[in-house]
């Protein structure tokens, strides 16, 4: 084992594997280069970067600056810039902004850029200006914000905010955290999709559809239905028809009136053949 890996193991030993750490530019630059190179060739993170693959980029860190930074610290500096990224997302949708691709540049004409500031000074550093390492932000997180997982290891359960920790990435980046939350994220999970609503609204229609067409199709029935038109003297022409006993008879008069349909086809047969 190298001395840097028993340093580690030290440090982790004594609980040191989630505090504070000062990221400089150079450091925060270098950790999403990392991390978007791990992404290009293909890494799936949909579910947020592995422990493995955190721990590495600590270990990349500490080679390169010979700091002590662990896999926890790399995940907590990662959500700040995740949350950053939601904020730039969130600002590139206001109605008078353009962004300009080949300089990665939100763009506000004068007008709109104070109407803006004046409510959210904050915002300043993200209009007309290249943004810094939007390319690596974009490559690693993507379109899949909502998800919100990408800061968290296979261990961690999603969904969970680690406040503590955005704080202290406050602290150490001059980021504010809470700042960079996007619009709509506590109203989403309460109210029901379109989708939903849409297939409720197609699922009424439908069954207006069916009891109309059954209504109709009754209708239909009982104006072309005939009544039971048996002929009035149907009894004495089974009475007539040699070879049969009375109970026969009966048995066969019964029928035909249980069923005039049969009754009307075959009694004229009948009466054409005797």
């Amino acid at each position: 084992m190298c001395l840097y890996d028993r340093q580690w193991m030290q440090l982790k030993d004594f609980g040191g594997t989630s505090g504070p750490a000062i990221w400089t530019s150079t450091m925060s630059a270098f950790m999403l280069t990392h991390l978007c190179n791990l992404v290009a060739t293909g890494l799936k993170t949909s579910k947020g970067f592995k422990k493995v693959h955190l721990n590495a980029c600590a270990r990349a860190i500490n080679e390169k600056f010979n700091t002590m930074c662990t896999g926890e610290q790399v995940k907590n500096h990662l959500k700040t810039w995740q949350k950053r990224f939601a904020k730039i997302t969130r600002l590139k949708k206001l109605s008078a902004a353009l962004f300009d691709e080949d300089n990665c540049m939100i763009t506000l004409d004068a007008e709109h850029y104070n109407n803006h500031i004046q409510d959210h000074k904050a915002d300043a550093e993200f209009f007309n200006k290249p943004l810094l390492h939007y390319r690596e932000m974009e490559t690693i997180f993507g379109n899949s914000m909502a998800t919100r997982n990408f800061a968290k290891d296979s261990s961690a359960p999603l969904g969970r905010d680690d406040n503590d920790a955005d704080s202290q990435e406050a602290e150490d980046t001059g980021y504010d955290a809470s700042e960079c939350t996007t619009q709509g994220a506590t109203s989403t999970a309460s109210r029901p999709s379109k989708r939903a609503k849409l297939a409720e609204i197609k699922e009424e229609g439908m069954i207006g559809v069916v009891k109309s067409v059954g209504k109709d199709l009754a209708n239909a029935i009982q104006m072309v239905a005939h009544p039971d038109d048996l002929p009035p003297d149907l009894f004495p022409m089974l009475q007539s028809m040699p070879g049969f006993n009375s109970a026969h008879i009966s048995y066969y008069f019964h029928y035909l009136v249980a069923n005039p349909s049969i009754g009307r086809v075959s009694t004229p047969c009948h009466g054409r053949t005797s």
